[in-house]
């Protein structure tokens, strides 16, 4: 059981150089969102043992959660220092550069926190996602296939193989990894349109026109589904009601720039 602030400052009392009790100290502080404590008893900590690779990398997540990033990543980086199989760190300093935009260094934080750790669904994850963003889309299904394997129902690891798989134009896996996804996540509007549009490119259009008409059912407007249902309904000869689906749709985004590249492609679908 976690002890309380009050817990410990009472032990430091009589052993006020214990870095272990300084850093536990820093951890109730952290937990009650006390940040800048935290930070205080981590340095004491480290003060009285600058290789505690645990208060250095606790200091790390406590900068993070100040958004004093650099001060972040140097902590991460001194734990790994005196600590290199410390798996947490550079997972921690590969979802940080994941977040930046630098993908190669996030991929090869990522790469050793999977080696030093491989059962951390997580980490396969971001790895699998800065891999996609990279366009390295056989390494970023194996990725994701590997957070699946270590846990099955999480909704977003099976979206992002779906996602991928559709892109390298495997929609069968796509299709059956949408499902899934919305067997975790059933009101996933995004997940269904995609498990739609998937149906559609295996030419199941029937089963395809069933799906998007759920998405349209919460939400009448969303653009994709629109879009989706159009493109459904003229695969099934049904044309008029192809061209009434994709004049609507034009109606709804027609002053959402957001939207500006759907319009475009749009306005090769409607005819005059």
């Amino acid at each position: 059981m976690s002890k309380t602030v009050e817990e410990l400052t009472e032990k430091l009392k009589t052993n006020e150089r214990d870095p272990e009790l300084l850093k536990e100290l820093g951890n109730a502080y952290f937990r009650a969102g006390n940040y800048e404590k935290a930070e205080e008893a981590y340095k004491k900590s480290i003060n009285i043992d600058p290789t505690f690779y645990k208060a250095l990398y606790n200091l790390g997540n406590a900068y993070y959660r100040m958004e004093f990033f650099d001060k972040a990543i140097a902590a991460w980086q001194q734990a790994i220092k005196y600590k290199p199989d410390f798996d947490h760190a550079y997972f921690n300093l590969g979802y940080h550069y994941f977040q930046t935009g630098f993908m190669r260094e996030a991929i090869s934080m990522l790469k050793n926190a999977a080696q030093l750790n491989p059962a951390l669904p997580d980490t396969h994850h971001y790895l699998g996602l800065a891999y996609y963003q990279t366009s390295q889309f056989e390494n970023a299904i194996s990725e994701f296939k590997l957070a699946i394997q270590y846990d099955p129902e999480d909704p977003d690891y099976h979206y992002n193989l779906a996602n991928t798989s559709y892109d390298m134009g495997d929609f069968e896996t796509a299709a059956a990894e949408w499902e899934l996804t919305l067997k975790y996540r059933p009101d996933d509007s995004k997940a269904r349109n995609n498990y739609a549009d998937a149906l559609l490119q295996l030419e199941q259009y029937d089963k395809a026109l069933e799906e998007i008409n759920k998405v349209l059912k919460a939400d009448k407007d969303y653009p994709p589904a629109l879009c989706t249902r159009g493109e459904i309904l003229e695969k099934l000869g049904e044309k008029d009601k192809s061209q009434e689906a994709f004049k609507y749709l034009l109606k709804v985004i027609e002053d959402k720039p957001a939207w500006d590249l759907l319009k475009k492609y749009l306005k090769g679908k409607v005819k005059p």
